[in-house]
């Protein structure tokens, strides 16, 4: 779930690489649960090899015929848990995730073999998100969030917070999220706009990137209507591809901005 509403209502243009990070902290779908050893305290991700996406691409192409196009390698270790999602064509810009405790794992961002962000994620006994902590290494920024649960695990309230030793901890925005009874994610309450969802009732969510520690919905989108304050709206229609084993090999997403093909092999 994390960063997806910067997904729904981005309407400049995004370089490929920074946009596949969205999609991919979103995008690590298909959450089975997770098993915990009660002796060991060991955690268990659910076995997923056959839908275990192996390379990813995004071609964006905007409404004044810019165009973004960029293929990913994905690898993961034994467990199927994701450790780098490596550009094709530039391998220096990448995505390395490292499980260090069963409650910890982070997160570096490479541009050019050089570390542009770090982050450190925090799971809570239900093994979600619980807290994060962020440093952009470029800019020397530091971010932190808290993510709230009800008692069905879903995901009810995000607040974000920038750092700095000198002021500690400020709120910037706090993002609310309302489930319905299907497991889905129907409208998400930023303090900039408000983001409604329409899901199809007969398509599972299925692609797994990894193993998610985000809540996920248990339907593919189907619409997504991001309504301003001002009144305006912006509607993001997503249709789907499938391979004879029923995995997602392609998502479309339109809109007045411009399309996203976000496609997959296994």
């Amino acid at each position: 779930m994390k960063a997806v509403n910067i997904k729904a209502v981005r309407s400049t243009k995004v370089k490929t690489f920074l946009a596949f990070f969205v999609s991919v902290m979103v995008l690590t779908s298909c959450q089975k649960e997770i098993t915990t050893d009660p002796g060991t305290g060991t955690t268990t991700p659910p076995a997923n090899n056959s839908s275990k996406v192996k390379t990813y691409t995004e071609d964006a192409t905007y409404a004044d015929g810019t165009r973004l196009k960029e293929t990913f390698n994905l690898a993961y270790d034994s467990n199927d848990r994701l450790l780098s999602v490596t550009s094709a064509t530039s391998s220096g810009n990448k995505f390395v995730y490292l499980y260090s405790s069963n409650n910890t794992y982070t997160l570096d961002i490479y541009i050019g073999n050089v570390v542009s962000l770090h982050e450190l994620f925090y799971l809570n006994s239900m093994q979600l998100v619980d807290s994060t902590v962020q440093h952009d290494l470029s800019g020397q920024d530091t971010t932190t969030e808290k993510y709230l649960y009800n008692s069905s695990k879903q995901l009810v309230t995000l607040k974000e917070y920038t750092y700095t030793k000198r002021s500690g901890s400020t709120l910037i925005n706090t993002t609310g999220y309302v489930t319905n009874n299907a497991g889905n994610v129907v409208q998400e309450n930023h303090s900039s706009a408000t983001i409604k969802y329409e899901f199809y009732p007969d398509l599972l969510n299925n692609v797994s990137i990894g193993t998610a520690y985000f809540y996920q919905n248990k339907n593919l989108v189907k619409t997504a209507t991001t309504v301003f304050p001002n009144g305006s709206n912006e509607v993001t229609t997503h249709t789907y591809t499938f391979d004879s084993n029923n995995r997602i090999t392609s998502e479309k997403q339109v809109s007045t901005v411009g399309t996203i093909i976000q496609s997959y092999t296994y």
